[in-house]
């Protein structure tokens, strides 16, 4: 007897439709196997950010508890030394006392270790160039050492005094109201910035692009004093555009200072080879109390640079305030040097902190 060819028909009909859907189910179990995993992924990645921010607000309280309860001096942060063998924290520091004593926490922005998987760097506003007050002379060597051309110097300068001056007179090469009004650009402040970063809103200055690349600019300057850096924490730029040191003198000063802080005029005198016309009482070697704190942690991409400032003479005042934040690019200067340990067991992060 004959098959009927109806129920052949049939029979390869449901075969066919069968292997369709598993087909199906196939591909659809690995679209939700692909998804499950991106999902945990994003969870993996957001548990990993959260804890980040713990270890950077953690890292944060830890050196502004520091900054407050602990001495600076010539050598960079007084820290609660560490006894290797009996784990305890203990106090070997004179009170009061100028001199570094060892195992300071460096206020020239290099990178710590932090709290668990963070890291931070402490830089002494000191010990940077003071765009608001520093004179012609030295901003001129800074854009030079930062890569701008050397006719374009007097304008920029011209145009970066017109905006923080009261007046609308400008100066030749400047730029005052009516300038920018032509360039459809807000006007001038008219008075001191507040952060460096001000100095991309004047005209001119926007378009330097080795000033911001990395945020250089920002990185080597402060609004606040109107000294010259501090030996022990400004960079090689700072020292280069500040004293007019070579390239390689500047670069000797950072690399000596890392073990011997600098104490006198004779001692850079040695170093350089050059006799250096500064006023002993020019002479920049202590910190001061305004700092910028940078912090980031092991995954992140972006840092946070938290600017403290610690009063003098409390009375009323808190014992430390934040003048403000900024949110940036975490930049490869932070990167590219490895990390140190500082030594206290503050940042050992299977010990809670001590505060």
């Amino acid at each position: 007897m004959q098959p009927d060819s109806r129920i052949i028909k049939q029979n390869g009909f449901v075969l066919v439709t069968t292997l369709w859907m598993l087909a199906i189910l196939t591909i659809a179990a690995s679209f939700f196997a692909l998804w499950t995993q991106r999902a945990v992924d994003i969870v993996q990645d957001m548990q990993a950010d959260t804890q980040g921010e713990i270890d950077i607000y953690s890292t944060q309280s830890i050196i502004t508890y520091l900054l407050v309860t602990q001495n600076r001096n010539v050598g960079g942060l007084s820290v609660p030394q560490k006894e290797i063998k009996k784990e305890t924290v203990i106090e070997e520091i004179e009170e009061g006392s100028i001199l570094a004593v060892g195992g300071e926490i460096k206020l020239d922005d290099r990178p710590y270790l932090g709290y668990g998987k963070s890291f931070f760097a402490l830089q002494d506003k000191r010990g940077l160039i003071g765009v608001n007050f520093a004179d012609s002379f030295v901003l001129s060597r800074l854009l030079g050492v930062l890569g701008i051309d050397e006719e374009l110097h007097s304008p920029l300068i011209a145009k970066l005094q017109d905006y923080i001056d009261p007046d609308d007179l400008h100066r030749i090469n400047g730029a005052e109201s009516f300038h920018y009004k032509q360039h459809n650009l807000p006007p001038p402040l008219n008075h001191y910035l507040i952060t460096s970063m001000e100095c991309k809103n004047i005209l001119g200055w926007t378009e330097q692009e080795s000033l911001w690349k990395d945020n250089i600019f920002g990185q080597l300057t402060n609004t606040i004093f109107a000294t010259y850096p501090n030996f022990n924490t400004a960079p090689a730029l700072v020292l280069q555009a500040s004293y007019n040191f070579s390239a390689e003198n500047a670069q000797h000063i950072v690399d000596t200072r890392k073990n011997t802080p600098i104490l006198s005029i004779r001692q850079l005198n040695e170093m350089t080879g050059t006799l250096l016309n500064i006023d002993p009482d020019d002479l920049m070697i202590f910190p001061s109390s305004n700092l910028r704190l940078t912090v980031w942690h092991k995954d992140s991409k972006r840092m946070r640079q938290v600017h403290i400032n610690l009063p003098i003479g409390l009375n009323d005042k808190k014992p430390w305030e934040i003048d403000y934040y900024l949110d940036l690019p975490l930049l490869p200067m932070y990167t590219n040097i490895p990390p140190i340990h500082a030594q206290t067991i503050l940042f050992d992060s299977t010990l809670s902190p001590k505060m």
